[in-house]
């Protein structure tokens, strides 16, 4: 592990699994590249032995925006509209939880509410699929996946 300077720029160097790590921090302190150089060894450290860093808790809202503002620029703008529109009817029941506390009883419990309120089933199971959308980029629908495949 050491770092050095060329030019104004401090770079880090150490061996990581037989190969050599050379790489620049991109800045001029010596105390911000041994820090690069801590979080890249890490980086490549939880890479290598399949560690996965969970993200902190998220409230639904939060998360459906997150994911809303991912899809934005691939979506054709009524689309978007639509998406946008289940993400309101969603955050009615969803709202106040946290996107990792949302149970298979609180989906069931909201397609019933919703078809009990007239929505059509074509429209529940869309704002579901959003749902399902949302939890999937928090890799928190896999849970559901375990509990069906059982």
């Amino acid at each position: 592990m050491s770092v050095y300077k060329r030019g104004d720029v401090w770079w880090y160097k150490f061996r990581f699994a037989g190969q050599v790590i050379r790489e620049s921090s991109k800045s001029q302190s010596k105390t911000v590249a041994k820090d690069a150089e801590r979080a890249r060894r890490r980086q490549l450290e939880d890479g290598y032995n399949g560690i996965v860093r969970r993200e902190k808790a998220q409230t639904f809202p939060i998360a459906a925006k997150r994911w809303l503002d991912s899809r934005l620029t691939h979506v054709a703008p009524k689309t978007a509209d639509l998406y946008e529109l289940a993400i309101d009817h969603l955050k009615k029941h969803f709202g106040g939880l946290l996107l990792s506390d949302i149970s298979a009883a609180d989906i069931a419990s909201y397609q019933g509410r919703r078809l009990g309120h007239g929505a059509a089933g074509r429209t529940v199971n869309l704002e579901v699929a959003v749902l399902r959308a949302i939890m999937r980029k928090s890799k928190l629908w896999v849970l559901f996946q375990r509990m069906c495949n059982s």
